[in-house]
């Protein structure tokens, strides 16, 4: 696979993340929209053509602006993890708190979102380090380097 077909494949994978989860629903229920912000892929293994993988997707934080997801593309003989992806997920017209409040909390509780809690991720290391090193190349630009 060239790493364009990655990134495309991660694109299906989100899709289908929103679509189970509920999540672009959520949004959209709230008059809101979400777009592809950044992205980086650290390729661990070179995947042949017509390999079987599967990628997982995952939540791994989210803020007021943004949802940060995590994609793992891995062989299904040994787990090995193949290839590692980080997305941010823009936010427009929503406030992301309030998305992940409300669907985790219906999700914990059947009566609904008011009786329950939810536990926010602490960030992970690599996840605060990778948003450092967008908003300093943000700054760069803004300050015309």
């Amino acid at each position: 696979m060239n790493n364009a077909k990655y990134l495309r494949e991660l694109d299906f994978a989100r899709a289908d993340f929103y679509q189970r989860t509920g999540l672009y629903q959520a949004i959209q229920e709230k008059g809101g929209a979400v777009l592809q912000g950044s992205s980086t892929i650290r390729y661990r293994k070179f995947i042949r053509l017509f390999s079987v993988y599967h990628i997982t997707s995952k939540i791994i934080y989210w803020d007021t602006s943004s949802i940060y997801m995590e994609h793992r593309f891995i062989s299904p003989g040994d787990n090995f993890v193949l290839a590692i992806g980080l997305c941010k997920q823009r936010l427009l017209n929503v406030d992301g708190e309030e998305i992940m409040r409300d669907l985790l909390s219906a999700e914990k509780s059947p009566s609904g979102p008011e009786s329950a809690g939810y536990t926010k991720p602490e960030i992970p290391l690599d996840l605060m380090r990778w948003m450092e090193s967008n908003e300093i190349s943000s700054a760069n630009l803004r300050n015309g380097c």
